[in-house]
């Protein structure tokens, strides 16, 4: 440590309720520690807040630009939902000690930081979108706005307006983070009405050996290349926030 210009202290700040510690789109470098408290994440969607997790003591808030090692925008804004006291670290106290970490540490702590800002670009995506808008019909595959994966597993599902019903055998042959595709047998269409507008509950065993489960909405009918099968464009509406981890780690690329 230079004693001519030494580091500035670590700063303790109290935020009432609903202040705004880190707004979204502002440039910052410093790190929150929160010391009691809790803390929303949160994104802009138009004239909407989502919130994408809520923090609590011992968390951190601004990791990611540190990190990173850049000077750029705050990727989303950090509100106290309840009187909170965070801890304020500046870069230049952590940066001597990152640079002294060995190669193969600073090297997986990349890796494990690449994948968490993708994942975020996932989850971001999906938590300003609901049934109307996640979407588009199976016929237009080029205007999707998310990255959708080909596969070819075996999945069950089932209608949710009938109490009780028996869960029907398909096949999953695409999904992502706001729709997915079946192929199922057109007799399945004699126990439940398959239309456009019905919501099934689909569960199934990812390729990566995950389980996963969500509630979609059927977008499109249309006959499969097989005789006897008919496709489903399904749009994702209920999913809980183990699923999207779930589906964001298998369809990161």
């Amino acid at each position: 440590m230079n004693e001519k210009h030494p580091l500035p202290p670590n700063l303790k700040l109290l935020f009432r309720k609903g202040d705004l510690i880190v707004k979204e789109g502002d440039y910052g470098i410093s790190i929150y520690r929160i010391l009691k408290g809790k803390v929303a994440i949160t994104i802009q969607s138009g004239d909407k807040e989502v919130r994408l997790a809520t923090l609590s003591p011992g968390e951190i808030i601004g990791e990611v630009t540190f990190l990173n090692r850049n000077i750029e925008p705050r990727t989303a804004s950090a509100r106290a939902l309840e009187d909170t006291q965070v801890e304020v670290w500046h870069p230049s106290r952590l940066t001597r000690e990152y640079d002294q970490m060995e190669p193969i540490i600073r090297y997986i702590s990349d890796q494990v930081l690449g994948r968490l800002i993708r994942m975020n670009k996932f989850i971001s995506q999906l938590g300003t979108k609901g049934f109307k808008k996640q979407v588009e019909p199976e016929t237009a595959a080029s205007q999707r706005s998310y990255y959708r994966k080909e596969i070819d597993t075996l999945c069950e599902y089932r209608p949710l307006d009938i109490k009780k019903a028996a869960w029907l055998k398909g096949k999953l042959t695409n999904i992502s983070l706001s729709g997915l595709g079946l192929d199922v047998s057109s007799r399945n269409n004699l126990q439940f009405p398959h239309e456009p507008g019905k919501v099934f509950r689909v569960r199934a065993t990812l390729p990566n050996g995950k389980e996963v489960q969500v509630d979609a909405k059927i977008v499109t009918v249309t006959k499969s290349t097989l005789p006897g099968r008919i496709r489903l464009g399904m749009a994702i509406g209920n999913i809980t926030e183990e699923a999207k981890k779930t589906l964001g780690f298998f369809l990161m690329p």
